[in-house]
C-alpha cells in the first residue's frame, strides 16, 4: 500500500473508488459520482494548484483519498475544507490516519491555516479519527440531509493547523 500524491493515470481509479463509496449512501454526500470528466477536472484543478490530496493505492488501484480544497474567496482562502473515503475493504486499517495526516501537514506547508469538515453524526469511525488528529467539535446541523425518508445529522468540526 502506497500513499501518493496524484497523478493523471490514477484518475480513472480515483473516480471508480469515489462512486463505490458514494453508492454505499452513508459516508460522504453524493449518492454517485459526478461523471470522470468532471471528478477529473476537479482533481486536475486541485493537482495543478498544489492543494493537499493523497491517495492510497495498492497495485496501481486507488483505494481511498484525502483531499482540502482551500476556499476559493481570497478572503476565505486561509481556509480549507476536507473530503475523504476509503473503499469498505480498506476501512479499519489506518489508512484514514495515513491519508488525513499526510493532507494535513501539506495544508500547512502550503500555507492554509484552518481546515474544516462535515462528517455525519453515525460515522463514529470518522469522529474517532478527526478527534485524534486533533479536530475539535463547532457544532450539529439537525436534518443536513434527507435520502430515502430518513434524516441525517451532520457534526462540523475544525482544526487550526
Amino acid at each position: 500500500m502506497e500513499i501518493v500524491y496524484p497523478a493523471e493515470p490514477l484518475l480513472k481509479s480515483f473516480h471508480e473508488a469515489l462512486d463505490r463509496v458514494a453508492r454505499e449512501h452513508i459516508y460522504i454526500e453524493m449518492i454517485e459520482a459526478k461523471s470522470l470528466e468532471e471528478t477529473t477536472n476537479f482533481q486536475l484543478k486541485l493537482i495543478s494548484n498544489n492543494s493537499p490530496v493523497f491517495y492510497a493505492v495498492e497495485n496501481g488501484i486507488v483505494v481511498g483519498w484525502a483531499d482540502i480544497t482551500p476556499a476559493g474567496n481570497p478572503r476565505l482562502a486561509h481556509r480549507g475544507f476536507l473530503g475523504m473515503g476509503l473503499i469498505e475493504e480498506f476501512r479499519g486499517k489506518g489508512l484514514g490516519n495515513q491519508l488525513l495526516s499526510r493532507a494535513l501537514k501539506h495544508a500547512k506547508d502550503i500555507g492554509l491555516e484552518k481546515v474544516e469538515l462535515s462528517v455525519y453524526t453515525d460515522n463514529v469511525a470518522a469522529i474517532k479519527l478527526y478527534k485524534k488528529l486533533g479536530f475539535t467539535e463547532i457544532g450539529i446541523i439537525k436534518h443536513y440531509r434527507k435520502l430515502n425518508e430518513r434524516c441525517f445529522d451532520c457534526l462540523e468540526m475544525e482544526l487550526f493547523l
